[in-house]
Order: structure tokens, then sequence, then C-alpha cells
């Protein structure tokens, strides 16, 4: 079988009996000793249809989203821009709009944005005003950052936000590889005996470069057929390309622990399985010993994936004073009613 990459896909692209490697700087290895064993001495609970399943890498099988923003975004957060509030504020505002609401996953400048406002709520300050005036024209695309970056005047405002964002990734470069969810890696590694016929597509929010590195770097690079980074468009865009190849959506299933993966996956109209946050290696347990095999056999809606407060949060939209008054009880403070947010 011929998996399509995103970038390569056409209007007349169907899959063929080819199989490709994922690029030119990773040959084709030959079947191992194992594959070929389970290819000659197949059990008859084997899955024989052919199976997509495009796998988020950031938050699903990498822990990235709170390693990175516990160690790097956040107490950068605190140091640009919470001035005088008391830091154990200023963290949890952070902590709850980038981990715990339906922004978890989005670029770093939306969330900035956010969390501004909401700690605008809380404690006004005409200097974070200022910054959220800046930062909304900034907060719309994945290309934002490099935007901010690429201006030749930059306003002072601006230099806070690009000092915040420098502060982050210095911090970010000396935390080293991230981990991964053992779990994930359990089923990257059965998914091929248990559906011979699967192929496994992995999506990242990085530059391909880099999420390929983080996978080679935790030893995963040979758990997946091809990978796909921010070049190639949004998660709705790479699961369409991904049905345009010719693939019937009832063989394709999307894996994810994020709104955006969650709601490409529910526009496509194809099968999504929650990696619900906190509860990760837990999650890839059902999925591997319960889901995968029941959808496998037509019967995935017979299992409780346990996912209520995932689909809670993702689907809850984002509220700047929602979130404000809900951390503010949490602090016993008194709800103010800012005029320059």
């Amino acid at each position: 079988m011929r998996i399509i990459h995103a970038a390569e896909i056409g209007p007349s692209a169907k899959p063929s009996g080819r199989r490709r490697n994922r690029g030119t700087a990773f040959s084709q290895k030959p079947p191992s000793q194992a594959e070929e064993s389970v290819r000659v001495d197949q059990p008859i609970h084997l899955h024989d249809k052919q199976i997509i399943v495009i796998i988020e890498s950031e938050g699903a099988v990498f822990d990235i989203h709170r390693y990175w923003h516990e160690t790097a975004y956040l107490p950068s957060f605190i140091g640009c821009f919470g001035g005088n509030v008391d830091p154990s504020l200023s963290g949890e505002v952070w902590r709850t709009v980038a981990l715990k609401s339906s922004l978890r996953g989005e670029p770093p400048l939306v969330i900035l944005l956010a969390a501004l406002r909401v700690l605008n709520t809380l404690s006004p300050s005409m200097q974070r005003a200022v910054v959220i005036k800046t930062l909304e024209k900034y907060s719309l695309s994945e290309s934002s950052t490099e935007d901010l970056l690429r201006l030749d005047e930059k306003h002072p405002v601006e230099m806070m936000v690009i000092d915040w964002l420098s502060m982050a990734e210095g911090l970010i470069q000396e935390t080293g590889r991230v981990p991964h969810f053992s779990t994930a890696e359990e089923f990257l590694r059965s998914v091929s005996y248990i559906a011979p016929q699967s192929q496994v597509l992995v999506y990242s929010t990085l530059a391909e470069s880099s999420a390929m590195r983080m996978w080679q770097s935790s030893g995963l690079g040979e758990c997946f057929f091809r990978i796909a980074g921010k070049e190639r468009g949004k998660p709705g865009e790479y699961l369409r390309a991904a049905m345009s190849a010719g693939f019937e959506r009832s063989s394709i299933v999307a894996i994810g622990a994020s709104a955006a993966m969650f709601r490409a996956a529910q526009l496509a109209g194809i099968r999504f399985f929650p990696i619900v946050p906190e509860q990760e290696e837990e999650s890839w347990k059902i999925l591997a010993e319960q889901w995968f095999p029941a959808y496998l056999r037509g019967e995935a809606w017979k299992i409780d994936m346990q996912a209520e407060r995932f689909y809670e949060q993702m689907c809850h939209e984002f509220n700047v004073r929602e979130t404000a008054e809900e951390i503010g009880r949490k602090f016993g403070l008194q709800q103010s009613k800012p005029k320059l947010v």
C-alpha cells in the first residue's frame, strides 16, 4: 500500500500496492524477522482491513504541553507580565488557560493573549492592556510568531512579547528531550500486529524537521509511516487530504489531545479517540486493550472511553470573564471590572 503524504495528495491520487519510505533522509528497511513471522503465521484475530491511524504528536504521544508550559512559558509569563501580581496567581492563570481549557495545544501567542486578558480582568494594568491590543493583530495565524520576529521596526510593547518568547525558548532548549507516554509507545509498537494492514501517520504542530528529530531521539522513529509538520497545514486540512486520497471515513481513526484535532475529526466525519489530559497513560491503555480491538470488530460504540471530562473541556468555548471568576474564587479575590481590557 502506498500512503500519500498530505503535500503529495491530488484529486486523482489513489492508494496503490507499493510502499514508500518516509523521506529521502530515511531509507526503507527490509522486513524484520518478526514482521515476516507475522505474515507467515497470522492468528485468526488479526484484522486485514486497511486502516489509517492519524496520531497527534504533541499532547497525545509527547507530554509537551505540560512540560514546556510548566518549565518555560509559565515562568517567562510571570517574569515578563506578572508585574506586582502574586506569582502564584499569574502562574494559575497561565496553567488554567494553557492546560485546562479548550485553548490547550494552541500556538503560544494565542495562549499569551488569552492569559493576559484573564490576568488583566483579575488585576487591571495599563501596560498589560497595551500589550493585549498589540497582540490581537498577531494571534490569528500559525505564522504570527514569525511575522512578529520579522518586523523591521519593533514597538517597545512588541519587544516585550519578543523578550517573553525568547526567554521561553531559551528555557525550552535547557529542558532537553521531551518525555513520551510509555503506553503510547506500547500501542505504536503493537498496532501493526493487531491490524497488519494499518498505517500510522503522525501530525505535529512543530516544524517537520523538529518533529522528526523528537521522534527519532525518543527511539520512536520506526513507529510511523509518515510525519507531517505545521508546514502541511492545520489538522482539518491534513485529515481532508487523507480522505481525498481515496480512503473511506470508516477506515480512518484520529487520536488526539487537543480541541483542534477533535474539531477536525468531527468536521471530517471520522472516528476520534481522545487522549485525556492528566490521564494520558490510562487513555492509551483503554485504546490498546479495549477500544481499538472493538473498533476493528465494528463495536467501538460499546466501549466507555472515560472521556467525559475531555469532551466537556474541549467543547466549552473559552471565556475570559468566566475563567477569571473561577480563578478568583480559588484565590478569594473580589472581582473587579477593569475598563481597559
